[in-house]
């Protein structure tokens, strides 16, 4: 499950201007149990979501605390058992992608 976040801004307020910051949540032992990307207080960019062992259970995109594209669910074997596909981010506002995956990663197109 994403994490939750703070509840969206109306369309009509007044535009981002920050830069996306880099968020890694851990679970009680250390491990990694999210990564991905907050802008202005909401969930932006790419994300990914692990389990206990390390392997990687979710993974997708937001753009403004709204899932976007195309989300993926993995088994702990690492195959794709679920994809969801949700509405494109407007066009002309970019959706950073990791640069530096953490460790356990699966790259994908």
């Amino acid at each position: 499950m994403p994490p939750s976040s703070p509840t969206p801004t109306p369309e009509s307020a007044e535009p981002t201007t920050g830069l996306p910051v880099p968020r890694h949540d851990r679970f009680a032992n250390g491990s990694l149990k999210a990564s991905g990307f907050e802008l202005d207080g909401r969930l932006h960019g790419h994300w990914e979501w692990f389990r206990l062992d390390g392997t990687l259970m979710r993974s997708g995109d937001f753009h403004l605390g709204d899932q976007v594209g195309v989300w993926r669910t993995w088994d702990r074997a690492g195959r794709i058992v679920k994809e969801t596909s949700f509405r494109a981010a407007p066009s002309g506002d970019a959706v950073p992608a990791p640069t530096d995956p953490p460790h356990g990663t699966i790259a994908h197109p």
